[in-house]
C-alpha cells in the first residue's frame, strides 16, 4: 500500500509540473519536474523508497523507445539514412570509445564503468529542441536529423551501455569479442523486432477487416507489444531495445498505411500514448529529483561535490566539441550550405533527457560507484538543458509574429464568431455556436474574480435602474417590477456556480415545480435540472401566473445591460466582460426562445467550421503561415469537431 502511495504522490508531481510548467513556460518542465521531486524527497517514506532498476529498462525506456519507433518518420529516415547512421551509430561508438578511454585514464572510474557512463550519455531527446523550435525554428533537415538521430543513438547507446556493464561484471573485455558481441544482439534486436513487430500488425490488419478494431483491443494490444516484444528478444540473447525500436517503426508502416482507416482507432491510440509517454518521463525526473539529495549528501560527506560537478562538466563540453567536429565534417543536412552553423545546430541540439534518466537508474545496486555515475549523469543531462535554450537565440531567427500560434487560433475562431454574426435565418442556434467560440477565444484569458464581480454589480445596478424608469414611466406595473427584481437578484446568485447557492437553487425550483403540477416526478426532475436552464421556465410561469409577460420587459433590461458593457470595455477588463456578456446572452436566449432545434445548431457548427477552415486555406495559400502552423490550427479545428460531436446534447438545453 504504501509502494501504492508513492507512487501517486509522484504522478500528482507530474501533473503539478505540467501546470506550472504551462504557466510559467520561462523555466523548462524537467526543471519543474526535478524540483517537485525534491520536495517530495522531504517526506520521511520517500528517503527509503526504491525501485528495482530492471523495471526501467522493461517498464520505462521500452515503451518510450517504441513510441519513438512508430512516430519516426520513414520517409525522411530513408532520405537522412546516412546522417543517421553516422550520428546514431558512428559518433556513438567513437564518443563512447574516446570519452571513455580519456575519463578512465583522468579520473578514479574504471575503464568499463567509464564507457558504461559515457554510453549513459550518448542518447539525446529531440523534444526539448523540438519546444525550443516553436519560437526559434530550425529548418526541417535540421529538426529531422535530431529527431531521427535521437531514435536510433539510444538503442546504440543502450547496447554499448549493457556491453560496457557485461565487461564490468566479468571483469572481461576484448574489442573484437565486444564488436562482435555488438552486431549479434544488434542485428539480430532488428531483425527480431522487425519480424515479429510485423506478425503483430498483421494479426492488428486482420481484426480491422473482421470489423474488430475497438480501440479498447487495439490499443491494449499496442501497449502490450514492446513488452512482448523486448521480454522475448531478451530471452533469445538479442538487443530487446532495438527489437522494440524494430517493432515501432513497423506499427508506424502500419499506420501511414491505414491513412484514414479506423480513425477513431488511431486518435484513441495517439492520445493514449501520449499520456502514457508524458507520465513515464515525467516519473523519471521526478525520481531523479527523490534520489538527488540523499546523492548529493553523499557526494558532498565524501568531499568529492566539487570534483563530480567538474567532471560532469567536462564530459558535456568534450562530447559537445565532438558532436560539432563530426557534424561539420560527417553529417550534411539537405539543401543547406551554412555547413557550420548546421554543425552548430546539431552539436548544441544534442540534449540529454528521459533515456539517460533511466539508463543511469538501471544500474544494478551491486556497482559501488552507483551513485556517483547517477550524479555525473544529472549534471550532464542538466546542464545539457540549460545551455540550448541560452544559445539557440543566436544561432536561429525568431518565430515572426504572424506565424505564431496564439494569434491565428484568436483569428480562427473570430472568423467562426462572424459567421455565425451574420447568421440571420437562425438566430437563437446562431447565437449558441456563437457563445461556445467566444468561451473558447477567451479560455487562454485569466478573469480577475473580485474586478469581475464589482464589473457584475454594475451591471445589475444598470439593469435595476433601466426597470425602475419603466417603472416610473407606468410602462411596466410596479407588481412586473418587484418580480423582475427578484429575478435580477436570482440571476446574479445562479451566476455565482457556487455549490451551495447551487443546491439551494435546486431545491427552490424543485419546490416550485411539485407546488404548480402537484407530482413528486416534477420535483425529481426539477432538482435534477441545472438551475441556469430551469431558472427561465421557472420566471416564465412566475410572470404567467399574475397575467404578465417577462418577455419586453427583459428585452429592455437586456438591451440596457449589452450597452453598458460596451461602454465599460477597456484593454485591461475585456476577460472579465467577457463572461459577464456570456452570461447575458445565454440568459436571454433562453427567456426569448422556448426551445432550439438540435438540427439547425449541428448546421451552425459546420458552418463556424467551414469558415475557420477557409481562413487557415487562404493564409496558407499566399503564405503567411507556415504549413506546420496550418498543421497545428487544423488539428485544433478537427478536435473542436470532435469535441462536440461526443457532447450534442450539451448545446440543446
Amino acid at each position: 500500500m504504501d509502494q501504492v502511495f508513492v507512487f501517486v504522490l509522484m504522478m500528482a508531481a507530474v501533473v503539478l509540473a505540467n501546470v506550472l510548467a504551462k504557466h510559467l513556460p520561462v523555466i523548462p518542465l524537467p526543471f519543474w519536474l526535478l524540483g517537485l521531486g525534491m520536495v517530495l524527497a522531504i517526506f520521511p517514506f520517500f528517503r527509503s523508497f526504491t525501485l528495482d532498476p530492471s523495471v526501467f529498462a522493461f517498464a520505462i525506456i521500452t515503451p518510450l523507445l517504441f513510441n519513438e519507433g512508430q512516430n519516426a518518420s520513414r520517409l525522411w529516415i530513408g532520405r537522412t539514412l546516412g546522417n543517421i547512421l553516422s550520428l546514431a551509430v558512428g559518433l556513438v561508438l567513437v564518443t563512447v570509445l574516446v570519452l571513455g578511454f580519456g575519463l578512465s585514464a583522468v579520473t578514479f572510474v574504471p575503464l568499463s564503468l567509464a564507457f558504461a557512463l559515457i554510453a549513459i550519455v550518448t542518447p539525446t531527446d529531440a523534444s526539448a529542441v523540438t519546444a525550443i523550435s516553436r519560437t526559434n525554428p530550425l529548418s526541417e533537415g535540421q529538426l529531422l536529423i535530431l529527431e531521427n538521430e535521437s531514435l536510433f543513438n539510444d538503442a546504440a547507446g543502450i547496447v554499448a551501455f549493457d556491453l560496457a556493464l557485461a565487461a564490468f561484471v566479468s571483469g572481461q573485455f576484448s574489442a573484437w569479442q565486444a564488436t562482435g558481441q555488438f552486431l549479434y544482439v544488434a542485428i539480430g534486436g532488428i531483425l527480431f523486432g522487425a519480424i515479429v513487430g510485423t506478425l503483430i500488425v498483421s494479426l492488428r490488419t486482420q481484426l480491422i477487416k473482421w470489423g474488430d478494431d475497438e480501440p479498447i483491443i487495439m490499443t491494449t494490444l499496442q501497449l502490450l507489444t514492446p513488452l512482448l516484444v523486448y521480454f522475448f528478444s531478451e530471452e533469445m540473447g538479442f538487443s530487446g531495445i532495438l527489437a522494440v525500436v524494430a517493432a515501432g517503426i513497423a506499427h508506424g508502416v502500419e499506420r501511414d498505411r491505414l491513412r484514414l482507416t479506423s480513425a477513431r482507432m488511431q486518435i484513441v491510440s495517439t492520445n493514449v500514448w501520449e499520456m502514457v509517454t508524458g507520465i513515464l518521463s515525467g516519473l523519471v525526473f521526478v525520481l531523479l529529483g527523490v534520489t538527488l539529495p540523499t546523492v548529493i549528501s553523499d557526494a558532498w560527506y565524501d568531499n568529492t561535490f566539487i570534483l563530480l560537478n567538474f567532471i560532469g562538466l567536462g564530459i558535456y563540453f568534450s562530447k559537445l566539441i565532438m558532436r560539432i567536429l563530426w557534424s561539420r565534417y560527417l553529417v550534411k543536412v539537405p539543401h543547406s550550405k551554412r555547413h557550420w552553423h548546421d554543425a552548430l545546430i546539431i552539436g548544441f541540439g544534442g540534449a540529454n533527457g528521459t533515456i539517460t534518466l533511466s539508463l543511469a537508474f538501471s544500474m544494478p545496486r551491486t556497482i559501488a560507484m552507483r551513485n556517483e555515475l547517477i550524479f555525473m549523469a544529472a549534471v550532464v543531462i542538466i546542464i545539457s538543458l540549460i545551455v540550448p535554450p541560452l544559445v539557440f537565440p543566436f544561432l536561429v531567427k525568431k518565430q515572426p509574429v504572424a506565424n505564431k500560434q496564439h494569434i491565428w487560433v484568436r483569428r480562427m475562431l473570430a472568423e467562426g464568431i462572424k459567421a455565425m454574426r451574420e447568421e440571420t435565418e437562425h438566430p437563437a442556434e446562431a447565437q449558441i455556436v456563437l457563445d461556445s467560440l467566444a468561451q473558447e477565444r477567451i479560455l487562454d484569458d485569466a478573469p480577475n474574480r473580485k474586478t469581475q464581480q464589482l464589473l457584475f454589480q454594475q451591471v445589475i445596478d444598470t439593469e435595476k435602474q433601466t426597470i425602475e424608469s419603466l417603472r416610473q414611466a407606468k410602462t411596466i406595473t410596479d407588481d412586473e417590477a418587484h418580480y423582475y427584481n427578484n429575478f435580477i437578484d436570482l440571476n446574479n446568485f445562479t451566476a455565482d456556480q457556487r455549490i451551495w447557492k447551487n443546491l439551494f437553487l435546486r431545491a427552490r425550483f424543485s419546490l416550485h415545480m411539485g407546488h404548480v403540477y402537484r407530482d413528486l416526478r416534477s420535483v425529481q426532475d426539477a432538482f435534477l435540472t441545472s438551475p441556469i436552464n430551469l431558472e427561465p421556465i421557472y420566471w416564465k410561469k412566475q410572470f404567467t401566473a399574475h397575467g404578465e409577460d417577462i418577455l419586453p420587459i427583459e428585452k429592455i433590461g437586456y438591451d440596457a445591460v449589452m450597452k453598458h458593457l460596451s461602454e465599460l470595455e477597456t484593454k485591461d477588463n475585456r476577460a472579465e466582460l467577457n463572461n459577464i456578456r456570456r452570461f447575458y446572452r445565454d440568459r436571454h436566449r433562453r427567456i426569448q426562445v422556448d426551445s432550439v432545434d438540435a438540427d439547425i445548431i449541428y448546421q451552425m457548427f459546420l458552418k463556424a467550421f467551414h469558415a475557420e477552415y477557409e481562413l487557415i486555406q487562404a493564409a496558407l495559400g499566399k503564405g503567411e503561415i507556415t504549413a506546420e502552423l496550418a498543421e497545428r490550427l487544423q488539428q485544433r479545428i478537427t478536435f473542436d469537431e470532435i469535441t462536440y460531436l461526443q457532447n450534442r446534447n450539451a448545446f440543446q438545453i
